[in-house]
């Protein structure tokens, strides 16, 4: 189950808010909630409260109870990745002591020497790249790749896949210290941008997120991924590793075509196994996000395979049907592929 939420600003400068619960696995739609006068404020609290109602709220994340730490709102759907934690590493690449680094520790590779890391990404789209480097003097360039993924800026010499992290022609603001860098994507005559690096991603599930050394001497502590692209890490983090102390945003942007299109799967679910949807949902949707008929269908199976969002073969749709009304009766129903990986 995820929640939707839909504003609209008044002429006063208020909000108009529509909270959708929706349910894509049994029923449609759970649940709405609307208020027609807000405050940003307000909104702010009441977003809160109906994330902590239906569980959204995540703890944050100590290392040490009795030694509080700076908290770093970090946006969700947010993957960090530490660099000597890699499932393979090419002859060439140290794991060194470092007492700045990550849990003290980090890796050097030497040229072409790679670190992999198995990494799973829950949703396709745009996901920003920083990483934690440590450039020694004029030792200041690392790539970092993603297989099966478009890298941009792409670096041929780094390989497919490759982006390449490094400090503009004599910059040595950067040399000797520890901090998060990017490459950038709209780069004209080297000139500095402040749009980060990313990997575009076509499809959910498992790659192969690898760091190879381009310059012996520069080394490498955490690689972060980010859907949001104003999240400059170096800025949040003060170039200190993650998490310090850590908290998810509960929620993240999320385009208008994209709810639009989540909004009328949910329909379609609540109308083949007869959910009786809200009246608010009814009485403000138009208001809210327009004409539901007018929404993209969803197209193959009404449900989809949690992991990956493959098609479901239609036996399977007609038992969740039969049994969506049912509070005692939970569905997870992989696809064969997803399943396979339970073997």
């Amino acid at each position: 189950m995820l929640i939707v939420v839909g504003t609209r600003k008044r002429p006063d400068g208020n909000l108009k808010a529509m909270f959708l619960l929706l349910d894509l696995w049994k029923k449609g739609i759970r649940d709405c909630f609307f208020d027609a006068n807000l405050s940003e404020k307000q909104f702010e609290k009441v977003s809160q409260r109906i994330a902590k109602s239906y569980n959204l709220s995540e703890p944050l994340e100590l290392h040490d109870a009795d030694e509080p730490e700076e908290v770093i709102r970090v946006p969700k759907d947010t993957l960090i990745i530490e660099a000597d934690n890699a499932i393979h590493v090419d002859k060439g690449v140290s794991i060194i002591d470092h007492a700045e680094a990550s849990g003290g520790k980090a890796i050097d590779s030497a040229p072409s020497a790679r670190a992999i890391h198995e990494i799973y990404i829950p949703k396709t789209g745009k996901w920003y790249l920083w990483a934690r480097v440590f450039f020694e003097y004029s030792k200041d360039s690392y790539w970092i790749g993603m297989d099966n993924a478009a890298a941009k800026p792409w670096d041929r010499d780094g390989g497919p896949g490759a982006i390449k992290i490094w400090s503009e022609p004599d910059d040595n603001s950067k040399w000797g210290r520890w901090l998060w860098d990017t490459a950038s994507t709209d780069t004209m005559d080297k000139k500095p941008s402040n749009k980060p690096a990313f990997f575009h991603i076509k499809r959910t599930g498992y790659y192969r997120l690898w760091s190879k050394g381009r310059e012996a001497g520069s080394r490498l502590d955490q690689i972060l991924l980010t859907r949001a692209r104003d999240f400059n890490t170096q800025a949040e983090t003060e170039g200190k590793p993650l998490p310090l102390r850590y908290s998810p945003h509960l929620y993240e942007p999320a385009s208008i075509h994209e709810c639009r299109k989540l909004i009328r799967h949910a329909v379609q679910i609540a109308t083949a196994v007869n959910t009786e949807i809200p009246w608010e949902f009814k009485y403000w949707i138009q208001d809210i996000w327009g004409d539901v008929t007018r929404f993209p269908e969803t197209e193959g199976s009404l449900y989809k395979c949690p992991k990956c969002a493959a098609d479901l073969p239609q036996q399977v749709v007609d038992l969740i049907i039969q049994h969506a009304q049912s509070d005692d009766i939970q569905f997870y129903i992989l696809c064969r592929k997803c399943g396979g990986e339970f073997d």
